[in-house]
């Protein structure tokens, strides 16, 4: 438990040196964001991937632990 913390708080302190920096000195959190016409079309894309996740493992979750017979 010690060493995932250690492991945590190094990744988080390192995170923290560089922002708001990405990449030095080129690419910032800022410059580095999506266009806002992409950004609509994404949450789409993902609405549609759920509609078509959910009830496979919802069918799935079904077969597999459903009544026993």
């Amino acid at each position: 438990m010690a060493a995932i913390t250690e492991v945590t708080l190094i990744l988080i302190g390192w995170g923290w040196a560089q922002n708001p920096h990405l990449i030095t000195p080129d690419i910032t959190i800022y410059n580095s964001s999506a266009r806002a016409t992409t950004l609509p079309l994404l949450i789409i894309a993902l609405l549609l991937g759920t509609i078509v996740l959910f009830p496979s493992l919802a069918f799935l979750y079904y077969i597999f632990k459903g009544k026993d017979s």
